[in-house]
C-alpha cells in the first residue's frame, strides 16, 4: 500500500513535485495546499486531476490524513508548516531547500526531529540524479583512493544553489565532521531577494576532520563551466584522490580519471533527462523512511542541518570571525552583522 502525500504550495517547483509524484511507486499525492494569498490551489489542483484543494494546511491534514506532508512553498514557510502539523500524526516532513532563512528557524525545526515532534527530509534531490548518484559510489568505493580535495562551484548564491553544492561536498566525504571554515561574502544586495536573500557572491574553504580540504565559489564569484550556456546549470563539483579524479556538471558531463589504470570514461549529464527521475527517487526514499525509520534518508534532518551550518559558518567567518572552528551553534545576530557591514 502506498504512502500518502499532501503538497504544500503551487507555484512552478510544486508543480514539478506534482510531476514527480505521478512517477513514485511508493507515495501517492492525496491532496494540495498553498496558504498565500492569491495562489491558484483550486486551478493548480484541477490542472493535475488532485482530488482535494485547501489554503489551511491544518484543516487538510486533519481531512486527507497523509503521511508525508511536501512543503515546496516560498522559503519563508518551513517552520510554520511543521508547527501547523504538529500533534496530527504526520510521519515525515519534505522540506524543500533552503531549510531555513535563519539560524534561529533552523534550530528549532531541528529541536524539534530531536524531540521526537517530527521527523524531517530536506529536498536536496540532486543526490539522486544518475551521475550524482555515480560520481558518490566511484568515491565510495575507493576507486580514486582517498580524496584529499574537492572543487566545486555554481552561480547561484548560498541560499539559491548553494544549499545543493554545500550538501553535495558533505554527501560526498560521508558527513564527515568538519574542523574548520573560512569564507568571504559580497555583493550583498542579494539580501534583497525574497526566496533566497544571501550574498549573491562567496568563497569558502571547509576543511573536514581528516584535512581534506574543499574550495568552493558560489554565486557571482562561481566560474562558468565550459560549453554550458544555461545560468542555472552552471554548476561542477570535482573530487582529487591519491589514484585519480572525477568531475561532474549539472548538464555537461561526467569525468572519471584513474591514474594507476590509465583509463578516462566520459559520460553525458543532463538535468533534462534526469531530474524528474531523481525527484521521485528522493520522494519514494522519504516515504520508506516515513514507514521505518531505521532505513534512514540520505537528506535526513542529522545530515543536513550540517550543510546549513556549514552555510552559516561561512557567514561568520565572513561577519569577521576568521577561521570558524566546529562544531559550534550560530545566532540570527551574524546577518545582523552582514547587513551591517552592507549598510
Amino acid at each position: 500500500m502506498k504512502m500518502k502525500a499532501l503538497l504544500v504550495g503551487s507555484g512552478h517547483w510544486a508543480q514539478n513535485h506534482i510531476r514527480a509524484y505521478q512517477a513514485c511507486k511508493e507515495v501517492e499525492l492525496v491532496g494540495l495546499v498553498d496558504v498565500f494569498p492569491g495562489a491558484a490551489v483550486e486551478a493548480v489542483a484541477k490542472q493535475f486531476g488532485i482530488g482535494y484543494a485547501s489554503r489551511d494546511l491544518r484543516e487538510a491534514v486533519k481531512a486527507v490524513k497523509p503521511d508525508l506532508v511536501d512543503v515546496a512553498a516560498n522559503p519563508h514557510y518551513r517552520l510554520e508548516a511543521l508547527r501547523a502539523a504538529e500533534g496530527l500524526g504526520v510521519k515525515l516532513f519534505n522540506l524543500e531547500k533552503p531549510l531555513a532563512l535563519t539560524p534561529d528557524e533552523a534550530y528549532q525545526i531541528d529541536w524539534m526531529t530531536r524531540a521526537g515532534k517530527a521527523r524531517v527530509v530536506v529536498g536536496h534531490q540532486k543526490k539522486w540524479m544518475k551521475t550524482w548518484a555515480r560520481m558518490a559510489k566511484v568515491i565510495r568505493d575507493g576507486d580514486l583512493g582517498p580524496i584529499r580535495f574537492y572543487r566545486a562551484t555554481c552561480m547561484g548564491n548560498l541560499l539559491e544553489q548553494g544549499t545543493h553544492l554545500v550538501d553535495m561536498v558533505l554527501y560526498f566525504h560521508q558527513y564527515r565532521p568538519l574542523k574548520w571554515v573560512m569564507g568571504q561574502v559580497d555583493d550583498l544586495q542579494g539580501f534583497d531577494k525574497e526566496g533566497a536573500p544571501a550574498p549573491d557572491a562567496a568563497i569558502a574553504t571547509l576543511c573536514f576532520d581528516d584535512d581534506t580540504r574543499a574550495y568552493l565559489t558560489l554565486g557571482s564569484a562561481g566560474y562558468a563551466v565550459p560549453g554550458e550556456a544555461e545560468f542555472w546549470f552552471q554548476m561542477a563539483v570535482e573530487a582529487y584522490g591519491d589514484r585519480g579524479h572525477i568531475k561532474n556538471t549539472l548538464n555537461q558531463k561526467l569525468e572519471i580519471a584513474c591514474y594507476d589504470k590509465g583509463t578516462l570514461v566520459r559520460e553525458d549529464s543532463a538535468w533534462d533527462t534526469d531530474w524528474l527521475a531523481g525527484l521521485s527517487a528522493h520522494l519514494d526514499a522519504a516515504a520508506r523512511y516515513a514507514a521505518d525509520p531505521a532505513v534512514g534518508h540520505i537528506s535526513s534532518m542529522e545530515n543536513s542541518i550540517k550543510s546549513y551550518q556549514a552555510i552559516m559558518a561561512i557567514y561568520a567567518s565572513a561577519a569577521g570571525a576568521g577561521r570558524v572552528t566546529l562544531p559550534q551553534s550560530f545566532g540570527n545576530s551574524i546577518l545582523a552583522k552582514l547587513q551591517a557591514r552592507r549598510a
